[in-house]
């Protein structure tokens, strides 16, 4: 293995840790009791016309972006398909496991919009990194 291949693999966790702080911090906003009320089911219209919103989406896609790449270059010898879907599974808990965290905490508004676009970004990133080894 070279060099860059380990720092590549050593990224994967690293980001992946990156990430969780990211969706957590401050732990001052945990509370212990649940908030569904604040849980934003599906997007309105209205949504969609605000640039915070599609902003949220983008950044959203841009964190979860190198998690995929990076974790398909820290997977050993595997297909495309099973690459893509070991990313979009990886994220999918990472970021539901996150929302699950905001239910419980003030000031953080969990969403399924945020899952759904993080996982298209780790599909881009592992995508990314699947297309620059052929």
């Amino acid at each position: 293995m070279n060099h860059q291949g380990k720092i590549e693999r050593a990224l994967f966790p690293l980001w992946a840790l990156f990430i969780a702080l990211v969706g957590t911090l401050p732990l001052t906003n945990f509370v212990g009791h649940s908030h569904w009320e604040y849980v934003q089911w599906l997007p309105t219209a209205e949504n969609f016309r605000s640039r915070r919103f599609l902003f949220d989406i983008v950044a959203n896609m841009a964190l979860f972006l190198p998690l995929g790449y990076f974790l398909d270059r820290s997977l050993f010898a595997t297909t495309a398909r099973r690459s893509l879907f070991i990313a979009a599974g990886a994220a999918g808990l990472l970021s539901l496991s996150m929302e699950w965290f905001q239910v419980y905490c003030h000031n953080r508004h969990p969403s399924l919009t945020d899952v759904v676009s993080n996982v298209t970004g780790s599909l881009i990133g592992a995508f990314l990194s699947i297309y620059r080894k052929k």
